[in-house]
Parts: structure tokens; C-alpha cells; sequence
């Protein structure tokens, strides 16, 4: 498949970057990095070859597919296409992207094209998809637009919104992109701890590194798998992911390859002897400067006691003391979900941008 002179290739996911075939899973990595550094003006998302080969094995849980496309030799746009093997057997997730210098060339339809079809032959007909999008934007200016859940805005004449509309796909949910800087005012979150630890009683914290203790996998399990449907999603077509402890464990696993490490807090409650809510951080020795807030629950039975806030206060104070050079904590919350981020503006976190949840359904080929 061709484009003008472009080339649509897949791309082998390697044994080992030192194999016959990495030259092209490494080059359309740092395609990747490089797009996104230019769409940001930092370098706070970019991920190693190495690590992304790790993330792209496939699993008993979820398989990738990448396609490239190349002028010559040279990568030049790179699509995605992601699938889970035990939930969610009807959707998947593509992403593609192209170099600034070879935009407006049709490079990204075509990519797109490939991965959709690649979709349907595996018998998936909801696709989701995101963009990205800096915060130098008004939005509430009236050209923007907004999703079906009327929370948050993306810029109306962004050439990724046009691309995305313009290929059937609709604007489910707008996610907040925000940024704490490292070390947090101690003071404060000492503060807000002790404020949220007060109305927390009858509960205990658990805090563990990388590894959950066996005693508590399975409870953590749950959390895990209620994670993917009792956070905000609007109208996104999305089944709870199913987790027992193998799935922890296998995740545990992969991160430990990848060279992350992660900091988690769980709340015990103590009458029933469950856990009510996690929280958990993560950072890669790589990059030792970005931390990542990951996921954060509370089970709806325990809500309402402040053990958010208690989780999140509580594992940000160990950050200073295990992670020492983080400079930065990148976090995504739904812009509907006030309560967490709320939080998240009582800690410090400022907002650096927006990511946009798209989706679409697929016929059925004649």
C-alpha cells in the first residue's frame, strides 16, 4: 500500500532490540518520542525503545499491532492497534501519528485505514482513540468543542479534532492533563493528610513497593478490575476488565522488565478486614524525573470519608523520600470528575493540557 511514495509497512514486535528485526520497532519509537516532544515542547512522555517493546509483547491480557509508514527508509507516521484478550473482546484501541514534515499527504488516513480493517478482521466494531492537546487554548471561546458528557473543551480548528471528526469518530470524554512539581510543599500535604486522617477512622494504610503482599492480591485484584468502570468513562463503550491475581501478578512482572518501580497505598478497612481503596505511583530509572500518578479508587461502599485524599496525601510524602530526583508528578482525571480533581488542586497540581477520548463504531463489511 502506498501513498505518493510512501510505503504502509507492519512492523515486527522484536525478540530483543539486538535482533534482526528492532531497526524498525527502535525507529518508529523514536518517531513517537520525537512527535510528541514537538506537540508538548518537553520531553516528560518520552518512553525508551526498551520499554516500549516490553509493553508491546504480547500477553495472555492484551496483543499490539504496529504498522509504519516510511519514505524510503526513513519512519515518517506509525499507527497502533491494541486488544484485549479476556474483556472488551469487542473494541479496541488505535492511535497513529505522523511527522510534522510529511502531514497533510493523506499518510494518516491511510495509516488509520490499515489499522481499521486490521480491527475488523480480529471482529472488533467500537474503536477508541485519543489526541492530545496543550493548554493554549481558551476554552470557552466559541469555536470549541465539547464532548457528549458537556465537561471540558478541545480547540475547534485543532488539525487533530478535524481529522478525528472527519473519520467518523466522536468526542466521548475530555481528560484534564495536570502537573505537581517535585517535592510537594510538605507542610501542606502534611496538613491535608492529617485533615483527611480525622475523618477516616476505622480504617488503616498499607503501603507497599512494587509487589502487592500475598495476603491482600486478591482484594487488590478487585480493586484493579472496579478500577476500569467506577472512575468517569461517559459514554464509552467499555466492559469491566476482568483481574484475578495471575493479571496482577503478570502486570507486576512486566513492570519490574520494563525497570519501573511503583509506590502504592491501600486503605484497610478494619471491621471488615477489605480493602476500600488504593492509589499507586510509578516511575522508571530511565527518565528519574517524571513520577506518574496512576490509578486512584475508593470502593463506592467506602466514599465519602476522605480516604482519597488520605491515600494520595500519604503516598506523595514518600516520594521525596524513595524517589528523591523526581522534579515532576504527571496525573489525567476526567474533567467531570470534580471530587478527584478537587484533590488532585489541593495537593498543587496545575493543569498543563487536555487529552480527548474518542470513539467509533464499525459497520459490518458488505
Amino acid at each position: 500500500m502506498s501513498t505518493t511514495s510512501i510505503t504502509i509497512q507492519p512492523i515486527r514486535i522484536p525478540a530483543s532490540l539486538e535482533s534482526r528485526y528492532a531497526e524498525d520497532f527502535v525507529a518508529s519509537s523514536e518517531l513517537s518520542n520525537l512527535v510528541t516532544g514537538l506537540l508538548w515542547g518537553n520531553n516528560d512522555l518520552w518512553v525508551s525503545p526498551a520499554v516500549r517493546l516490553e509493553g508491546a509483547r504480547p500477553n495472555d491480557y492484551e496483543q499490539s499491532l504496529l504498522w509504519a509508514a516510511k519514505d524510503g527508509d526513513r519512519h515518517v507516521g506509525r499507527a497502533v492497534l491494541e486488544m484485549t484478550k479476556q474483556d472488551n473482546l469487542r473494541s479496541a484501541y488505535v492511535h497513529v501519528m505522523v511527522h510534522p514534515g510529511f502531514r497533510r499527504q493523506g499518510i494518516a488516513r491511510e495509516l488509520l485505514r490499515t489499522a481499521e480493517a486490521s480491527a475488523q478482521d480480529h471482529g472488533r466494531r467500537v474503536l477508541q482513540s485519543y489526541s492530545e492537546h496543550p493548554s493554549d487554548f481558551d476554552p470557552d471561546a466559541a469555536d470549541v468543542l465539547r464532548p457528549r458528557t458537556g465537561t471540558g473543551s478541545l480547540p475547534g480548528n485543532s488539525a487533530a479534532v478535524r481529522f478525528a471528526q472527519s473519520h467518523g469518530y466522536e468526542l466521548e470524554q475530555v481528560e484534564r492533563f495536570s502537573v505537581l512539581g517535585l517535592p510537594a510543599d510538605a507542610a501542606k500535604v502534611e496538613s491535608l493528610e492529617a485533615q483527611a486522617a480525622a475523618k477516616a477512622a476505622g480504617y488503616r494504610l498499607l503501603v507497599w513497593e512494587d509487589t502487592c503482599p500475598e495476603e491482600f492480591v486478591d482484594q487488590y485484584a478487585l480493586l484493579r478490575q472496579r478500577m476500569s468502570t467506577d472512575v468517569p468513562l461517559g459514554e464509552i463503550d467499555y466492559e469491566e476488565e476482568a483481574w484475578d491475581r495471575a493479571r496482577v501478578r503478570q502486570g507486576e512482572e512486566e513492570l519490574r522488565r520494563k525497570g519501573a518501580h511503583t509506590l502504592v497505598v491501600a486503605a484497610l478497612h478494619l471491621q471488615s478486614g477489605e480493602l476500600a481503596g488504593h492509589t499507586f505511583l510509578e516511575c522508571y530509572p530511565e527518565k528519574p524525573d517524571v513520577v506518574y500518578q496512576e490509578d486512584t479508587l475508593v470502593l463506592h461502599a467506602h466514599r465519602g470519608r476522605s480516604l482519597g485524599m488520605l491515600m494520595k496525601a500519604h503516598n506523595l510524602l514518600r516520594v521525596g523520600e524513595l524517589w528523591p530526583e523526581g522534579q515532576r508528578l504527571l496525573t489525567w482525571n476526567a474533567a467531570e470528575n470534580e471530587h478527584m480533581l478537587a484533590i488532585n488542586v489541593a495537593l498543587g497540581f496545575v493543569p498543563a493540557g487536555y487529552e480527548a477520548a474518542w470513539q467509533k463504531r464499525l459497520g459490518d463489511r458488505a
